[in-house]
């Protein structure tokens, strides 16, 4: 053809609809010949393949094993044009123990292990069938199932193995197809059976009893589910769709005189041995759970033994707990039944699964049994041929020598004086003459009589449905005989029950929190704080601290915001942190609003304690809580304290106890002294109520609860300090505007920062304009009169500041009566109290006045 004469062939075709064609085909590549099982053997192609290959080099369980190399490259030569390291990989997850039920290839060498190291290379290790394999593979010889040409055509291979051994029930299997995967567990070999058997005996076995057979999936590395919803689910759709399948750990508690130890000896199903210990290391090295010391692991040739120490003291059921809960100790399996049954996926539940199992078996027990009664057949034709011929032997003797055209004519002159078939003509011109003994003669005879049963017996099977059920019935005991298979994954009815006191994992210590306005959170021991200069403490710029204090691990900070939301922080569950860090914030816990901070913390020991939580916000509304009320189930939200308006913002909350007084400092430096019993309980949610009659433009800056004798703290903004004894303030119903605590400056009046109730052994966190922190000892300030100024000495460069409380004095705080005061004392002060507030206050101060001037 003219070079220059070029035909074309153009097509014109969207891209759209080529790549749309094209994927399709790609997508049902993989999924019928790539990812997907058929359900009548349980094999993707690829295992179909190697079984096979292995099959036809005859490396049977009990023949002497081949380099691994060998079978790779027969399978890639003649049918798996794909990696060698693909189809080494598959031949290695065949031979794994814990991979499989029951391994399909048996393998000398290494073969990784359960911590996830890889196989030996192909070259050093060998490999043949295992004895259940011979079972897939069947009388492949009876010609049982089809064959199909391989990639070149120049040979074949079957479709499907001729199998009798339900393998996709129990060793499983996993793949990801395209828009499709499958995931189906092993279950138990025995199970398997006895339930196909039920069901040949009964077709219309109901679902119930089909539970009662297979208890659920059987794993090779054991462990134990708890609850059988998930499995009754599964068992039922081929799918986990709602209910979980929890599958635990295997472990036993033992100890000696010094520790308690946790023996692990059975891990999840597809769990990596070595980072299931690792996870459980971290946690142990982050101090994440109290009273365990270390972990070891003992596996060896003999099984998996995990080892935990602990504390002679600990909770090992808590502990325990808490690992299923933040480790794979515990997984959540799924079952996903997609196979490929028919040439296309289908989701099969564990009734079709069975159902498809018995249809397969009796498909290829037919064609066997047909191929056998053919050749028993053929092999009667023959000796009945030979029995004839020991009869008449002289005359076919005479014939044969009479014969001509070699071995033709001799059959031809056979059919033809005597009548033989040809395949007996056949039979007898190959004959040797010493076959016609007497001897010879009687094995035809015993052979004739045992094919004539054998024959007898086929047909009987293939033309009576119920013999033939029998045959199989019996097969299958043989089967369930030859391979006893104990259970190793135990099923236990009830549910696990995840919950656990994190309490009892937590190191119970006092220890350092501070946190500030904005919300951030710093734990600090004892040793840091020790060994720092409080100058550098870090904060954020016009951040200054709210809380800092000495608390209990075991214990939990009640956080109020200004915005009237509360939210509950779990002191162990603070990170310590380095002493120029900042430290974790807030809303690492909770979710916060623009614009909201912290103006009150409370630590918590007991929720059930008779104490109240008393709020008073900006605009003077005041309200009284029973701390009971703000214990919550999840702490990882802000929830409402206190329901004020959207132009109020709480100033402080305060726990009380039911005998203290309410103290308000308005901006004017006005104070509302009451009796705490004043305020209505209301339950969190409520508004609460006027604690203070305001002048207008005056707010409420300052807000504490205290004891008569008491000594309170009064800080300003440019860090005068005054110190006043509670019970020199008068008390002012809080009905009424509220009298003045302090002589105040003409021409730069006093703003009220903060008012505390402390005692001489607490100290002011001061925080200055510059930024650093420093202490400042309460102690060092004198007291004063509600008519004197601020003390002389002042906190150079102020900015804010905050009380840091001993133990001690938070304990005496919550306490029911003060250390000096007898019950009579106590009721004699409050009748006291109740009587002023009845009485108008102007004219009680008005007759003291004169009582004093006339003494």
């Amino acid at each position: 053809m003219d070079k220059n004469n070029v035909i074309e062939k153009i097509i014109n075709e969207s891209l759209d609809k080529i790549m749309a064609d094209r994927f399709g085909r790609y997508s049902k590549y993989i999924i019928q010949q790539r990812a997907l099982p058929d359900v009548r053997d349980g094999l993707k192609p690829v295992q179909r393949r190697i079984l096979y290959s292995m099959y036809e080099l005859g490396l049977f369980h009990n023949k002497p094993f081949k380099k691994s190399a060998r079978v790779v490259g027969d399978v890639i030569g003649r049918f798996h044009p794909h990696g060698d390291s693909s189809v080494y990989e598959a031949m290695v997850n065949m031979a794994q123990w814990w991979k499989n039920a029951m391994p399909l290839v048996d393998m000398h060498g290494n073969v990784g292990s359960i911590d996830n190291d890889g196989a030996a290379a192909m070259r050093y290790t060998e490999a043949r069938m295992s004895k259940v394999a011979e079972l897939i593979l069947g009388e492949l010889k009876k010609n049982p199932v089809n064959f199909v040409p391989n990639f070149d055509d120049s040979e074949f291979e079957p479709a499907v193995l001729p199998s009798i051994f339900p393998n996709l029930l129990i060793n499983g299997t996993t793949g990801i197809a395209i828009g499709m995967a499958t995931e189906m567990p092993p279950h138990n070999f025995e199970e398997i059976i006895d339930a196909t058997i039920a069901k040949l005996q009964n077709p219309n076995l109901s679902f119930s009893q089909l539970l009662s057979i297979v208890k659920g999936p059987d794993f090779p590395t054991g462990g134990v589910i708890y609850g059988t919803k998930g499995i009754e689910e599964s068992f039922d759709t081929g799918r986990t769709i709602k209910n979980k399948i929890q599958l635990f750990s295997k472990f036993t508690i033992t100890n000696d005189n010094k520790n308690k130890y946790i023996e692990i000896t059975e891990i999840p199903f597809g769990v990596v041995k070595s980072d299931l210990v690792y996870s459980i290391d971290v946690l142990i090295s982050q101090n994440e759970i109290d009273g365990v010391l270390e972990i070891k692991d003992q596996s060896d040739r003999e099984g998996i033994k995990i080892v935990i120490t602990l504390d002679k003291d600990a909770n090992e059921k808590s502990i325990m707990r808490y690992l299923f809960s933040k480790t794979k100790l515990q997984i959540n399996y799924s079952y996903n039944n997609m196979v490929i049954k028919n040439n296309s996926p289908q989701l099969l539940n564990l009734n079709n699964l069975i159902d498809s199992y018995i249809e397969h078996i009796t498909d290829i027990k037919t064609k066997t049994l047909t191929y056998d009664l053919e050749k028993h057949k053929l092999r009667l034709e023959i000796v009945l041929g030979f029995l004839k011929v020991t009869e008449i032997t002289d005359q076919i003797i005479e014939v044969i020598r009479k014969s001509e055209g070699s071995k033709i004519g001799v059959i031809n002159d056979l059919m033809n004086v005597f009548g033989f078939t040809k395949n007996q003509a056949t039979a007898i011109a190959e004959l040797r003459l010493y076959k016609l003994s007497k001897t010879d003669y009687n094995e035809f005879n015993n052979e004739k009589d045992y094919l004539e049963n054998e024959i007898s017996y086929i047909n009987s099977l293939l033309e009576n449905n119920d013999k033939f059920i029998f045959y199989l019935i019996n097969l299958l005991k043989e089967l369930k005989n030859e391979f006893p298979t104990p259970r190793r994954t135990q099923i236990a009815d009830r549910e696990y029950s995840f919950d656990y006191d994190e309490k009892d994992l937590i190191k119970e210590e006092i220890i350092n929190v501070a946190i500030s306005k904005f919300g951030y959170i710093k734990r600090l021991s004892q040793k840091v704080i020790e060994s720092n200069d409080f100058s550098t403490y870090v904060l954020k710029d016009e951040d200054y601290l709210t809380f800092y204090n000495q608390v209990n691990t075991m214990d939990t900070l009640l956080i109020f915001t200004n915005f009237g939301n509360y939210a509950i922080i779990p002191i162990y569950k603070i990170e310590e942190c380095k002493w120029k860090e900042n430290g974790v914030h807030l809303s690492d816990f909770v979710d916060l609003q623009s614009g909201e901070v912290v103006v009150s913390v409370i630590e918590v020991s007991d929720w059930n304690s008779n104490l109240f939580v008393t709020i008073a916000t900006r605009n003077g509304i005041v309200k009284r809580t029973p701390i009971k009320e703000f214990e919550v189930t999840r702490t990882v939200k802000t929830y409402t304290a206190i329901n004020i308006s959207a132009d109020d913002r709480v100033v402080n909350a305060c726990l009380s106890n039911g005998s203290k007084d309410v103290i308000l400092v308005s901006s004017f430096g006005l104070c509302n002294k009451y009796t705490e019993n004043d305020i209505n309980i209301y339950g969190t949610k409520a508004k609460g109520i006027k604690g203070s009659n305001l002048a207008n433009n005056d707010y409420i800056v300052a807000f504490t609860v205290a004891q008569n004798n008491d000594v309170l703290t009064l800080l300003t903004d440019d860090g005068m300090i005054k110190k006043i004894r509670a019970k020199d303030i008068l008390y002012v119903s809080k009905n009424n505007r509220g009298k003045l605590l302090f002589k105040n400056r003409k021409f730069d009046p006093y703003i009220i920062n903060e008012i505390y109730s402390t005692r001489d052994s607490d100290v002011i966190l001061v925080r200055d304009k510059e930024g650093f922190t420093h202490l400042d000892s309460i102690k060092q300030y004198s007291f004063s009169k509600t008519d004197d100024k601020f003390s002389k000495i002042k906190i150079d460069n102020f900015a804010n500041g905050v009380i840091k409380k001993t133990q001690k004095t938070i304990k005496e705080e919550i306490s029911f009566q003060s250390d000096n005061q007898s019950d009579i004392e106590i009721i004699e002060d409050v009748n006291k109290k109740i009587d002023m507030l009845d009485s108008n206050i102007e004219e009680l101060l008005a007759k003291i006045e004169k009582t004093l001037n006339e003494k």
